[in-house]
């Protein structure tokens, strides 16, 4: 096969067609670009028409010197009040407590006699609690194994025998700043007071009352 050839005469130019208005003019250089809309403000600050920022906003400050929204502290240091308070309430516990004689050997509080069946005995830390426990026994069996004496009063009842019924209140430790203090009383089943006294123990000490059952 063969290709035909539509003009065998040659290939053939187009001339160019001249302007007739002369040089062209170029464009002026003072024409300002496009720029895309810039909003004349942003979150309450005023912007120029570049977007930037056109000054800084002013701070003013409160009218009156005394207004404060927290409470103003004394110390440069918040955390050195409650340290200060801390310091200071230690210093008066163990000051206190070491004004009070703290009992080395057991401590007699007294015979009373009784013809209840049982008693109800209440004891608290009468000083600052600092985790003072105690045993409670009965002619020296343990009836209660520990108790924790807090601000509030704890009670329990204790069934009484004929005869001689020795209570003891033995000190399981010192707390975290001895003696081992604690108030206690003692009710008959009527409601009336047998007795009612304080104790100030060393670690293994124990405070005895004595109660005839008649």
């Amino acid at each position: 096969m063969q290709a035909q050839i539509d003009n065998s005469s040659g290939s053939f130019k187009i001339p160019a067609v001249e302007d007739s208005t002369g040089t062209p003019t170029p464009v002026p250089a003072d024409i300002p670009k496009a720029k895309p809309d810039v909003p004349a403000s942003r979150g309450g600050l005023m912007l120029d028409s570049d977007g930037k920022l056109v000054e800084r906003p002013v701070l003013k400050a409160p009218e009156s010197s005394n207004f404060y929204m927290l409470k103003r502290e004394d110390f440069a240091d918040a955390g050195q009040r409650y340290t200060d308070i801390m310091n200071d309430r230690e210093a008066n516990r163990t000051s206190d407590r070491s004004n009070m004689p703290a009992h080395q050997s057991d401590q007699d509080l007294g015979t009373f006699h009784s013809g209840a069946q049982q008693v109800k005995i209440m004891c608290r830390d009468y000083q600052f609690v600092d985790g003072d426990r105690v045993a409670v026994l009965v002619n020296d069996e343990i009836v209660v194994p520990s108790i924790w004496l807090t601000a509030s009063w704890s009670s329990f009842y204790v069934p009484l025998n004929p005869g001689f019924n020795r209570i003891s209140f033995k000190a399981l430790n010192q707390g975290s700043s001895g003696p081992n203090t604690a108030a206690f009383i003692v009710y008959d089943d009527s409601g009336n007071v047998i007795v009612s006294n304080e104790w100030n123990l060393l670690t293994g000490v124990k405070a005895n009352i004595m109660i005839v059952k008649e």
